[in-house]
């Protein structure tokens, strides 16, 4: 069995939306339609976004439904897990990954033109919980490797070794959200792009909301950390 690891990646990576949204052109549709959009992605409240936008309510559910498979598949590459074919396991995955982002806090201020274009402040706090849990993972993880040293899973099956590993983390996370903690708020500015009766934001603005939902981890690996050793 190979001695688990923590791999540091970037968190989110951002799926290709549809942003374009019709309507008057007025000042307050573009702040709701700010926050219909974030609402929809992350809490999967879609009855605004597809008002404000005109979206198919399948597509609206299934661009919710990949955020969270998103999110769920990044903290399994964070963690170094493999429970992509663990179908209980990765379903409780994609459970937290709901509870995760059903935690967001921010606020969008309102639209201030900016030459010919209008622009929206959206005050977001990090949710903090790959530094929340950092130290109780780091123990959990080396803990982890002196049994799989002293031979605990030599006679497991490397899917059972698998799950054994990712079921602590996924636990330790659990615990976490019930209280999440966030870093300090950051501002992104996104600017309101209109085309005739149609706006949208890019979706280079949309990134940037992405990736402050979630602040990344602070720490700095170790030797250790990147060290990936085979029991003999």
């Amino acid at each position: 069995m190979k001695v688990k690891k923590l791999v540091a990646i970037t968190m989110l990576m951002v799926a290709c939306l549809s942003l374009a949204a019709c309507g008057k052109e007025k000042t307050k549709k573009y702040q709701n339609y700010i926050n219909d959009l974030i609402t929809a992605n992350y809490l999967g409240a879609t009855d605004d976004y597809i008002e404000t936008t005109g979206a198919n309510k399948s597509d609206a559910e299934a661009m919710y439904d990949n955020n969270i498979a998103r999110l769920a598949d990044a903290l399994q590459a964070y963690y170094g897990l493999t429970i992509v074919e663990d179908d209980e396991l990765y379903a409780d995955l994609k459970e937290l990954a709901k509870t995760i982002y059903g935690g967001i806090k921010y606020s969008t201020k309102s639209p201030q033109k900016k030459g010919g274009s209008y622009t929206v402040d959206v005050e977001i706090y990090p949710i903090d919980i790959l530094n929340q849990t950092d130290s109780d993972v780091k123990t959990y993880v080396e803990d982890f490797n002196s049994r799989v040293s002293a031979g605990e899973f030599n006679n497991y099956e490397r899917e059972v070794y698998e799950h054994e590993f990712a079921e602590g983390i996924v636990d330790i996370l659990k615990d976490a959200v019930k209280n999440l903690q966030y870093s300090e708020p950051v501002t992104v500015t996104a600017t309101i792009y209109v085309e005739g009766d149609t706006f949208y934001i890019s979706n280079e603005d949309f990134i940037k909301i992405d990736d402050s939902m979630i602040a990344q981890y602070r720490g700095e690996a170790t030797e250790q950390d990147s060290e990936q050793v085979t029991e003999q």
